[in-house]
Parts: C-alpha cells; sequence; structure tokens
C-alpha cells in the first residue's frame, strides 16, 4: 500500500487568509493583498487543490509578484512590507521541500530587506541633522552608524538620551535617563516640582 502524501497547506487559504487575519493591518491593505493574490492563484495555478505548488515560484519571479511589492510598499500605514514578510517567511516554511520556491521566496525576502535597510538608515541620518541643534544647548550629539541610532547626552552626563527609528511601527523611539538634585523650600513645593516633571515625562 502506497504511502499517501502529507496535505500540502494552500498558500492563499492557509498561509495568506490567516497572517492576514491576524496582522491588524488596514483593511485596504488586505483587502488589495488577498485580491491580488486570488488573481495570481487562477493565472499561476499554484493552489494545493487540484494545482502545482511549485508554480508559485513562476509567480514569484513574475511581474504579477513586482506588483504585489509595489503596493505594500506604497501603503502609508508602515505595515505593508513587513505584512508581506510575514507571508513569505510562513510559505518558505511550508514549502521547505520545494527548492525552486524557497529559491525564489529568498530572493523576494533579500530584495525587500535591501529596500528597507536605507530607508531605516537614512531616518536615523535625518534624526541626526535635526538634533544637533541641541548641541547650541551645549549638548553632545553623535550618531552611530553601526547601531543605526543617535545618542544625546547633557548635563555633564546626568542626562543621556538613545533614539532609534523602528520600521514597523514607522515611528522613533526614544530612551532616556536622567539624574539631578534640587533644594525646595516645602512639601508643595515639593510637589509643583513633581508635577511638572511628570507632566513633562508624560508629554502633557
Amino acid at each position: 500500500m502506497a504511502l499517501q502524501r502529507p496535505r500540502r497547506l494552500d498558500f492563499l487559504r492557509h498561509i495568506v487568509n490567516r497572517i492576514l487575519a491576524e496582522s491588524g493591518a488596514p483593511r485596504q491593505l488586505v483587502d488589495d493583498v488577498r485580491r491580488m493574490v486570488g488573481r495570481a492563484e487562477d493565472k499561476y495555478k499554484f493552489n494545493a487543490f487540484g494545482g502545482n505548488v511549485e508554480r508559485l515560484a513562476d509567480y514569484l519571479h513574475g511581474r504579477d509578484f513586482d506588483d504585489l511589492v509595489a503596493l505594500v510598499r506604497a501603503d502609508r500605514s508602515g505595515q505593508g512590507t513587513e505584512l508581506l514578510k510575514r507571508i513569505l517567511e510562513e510559505a518558505k516554511k511550508a514549502y521547505s521541500d520545494v527548492p525552486e520556491v524557497v529559491e525564489a521566496i529568498e530572493a523576494r525576502l533579500r530584495e525587500l530587506e535591501a529596500h528597507e535597510t536605507p530607508k531605516t538608515k537614512s531616518k536615523a541620518a535625518a534624526l541626526y541633522s535635526v538634533l544637533r541643534d541641541l548641541e547650541k544647548l551645549k549638548a553632545k550629539v553623535e550618531f552611530d552608524e553601526e547601531k543605526n541610532t543617535v545618542q544625546v547626552t547633557a548635563l555633564d552626563g546626568k542626562f543621556t538620551a538613545t533614539v532609534s527609528y523602528d520600521e514597523k511601527s514607522n515611528a522613533f523611539i526614544l530612551t532616556y535617563r536622567a539624574e539631578g538634585t534640587a533644594e525646595l523650600s516645602s512639601p508643595s513645593e515639593v510637589q509643583e516640582y513633581l508635577k511638572k516633571m511628570l507632566s513633562t515625562l508624560q508629554g502633557k
């Protein structure tokens, strides 16, 4: 009796749709990605139900996938590229025994990574240009190219801050530490001083 082959995961239904449903990405982006992959499935016949998953490699190498890449890169929420990377990484695991598909996925992942890196570095470099204005306040501002972060030191080391750009959240992440001493004459002054500090730290 011949051994039955294990059931294949379907690219659109088991991988793409699941990741889209879990992503929390904007509805328009989710709908557009699902629609474009659905049209590609009709064209390339790579579905796991009567099709051939090896044809997924043809899709990944083709102009239709170029269009999908262009779509996610244009997404204003900043989630598009990361979403596509998750889909590709999951597909790579699912089709690890199909060399041509794995090779095509890895090529696309390298392409996406190469596009992201300069953008992230340019964001940090632009931040450095802006923060150098703090040198007028006798702060030391340094750009760490290796870590892609900006460090700010002031008040004889009593204040330090590190800023980086996070591609996933599309935001600058500020981590800081402050030390200081104040002489106050009454409990109410202590309270007022601390309230001002907390309001400043909370961005109010």
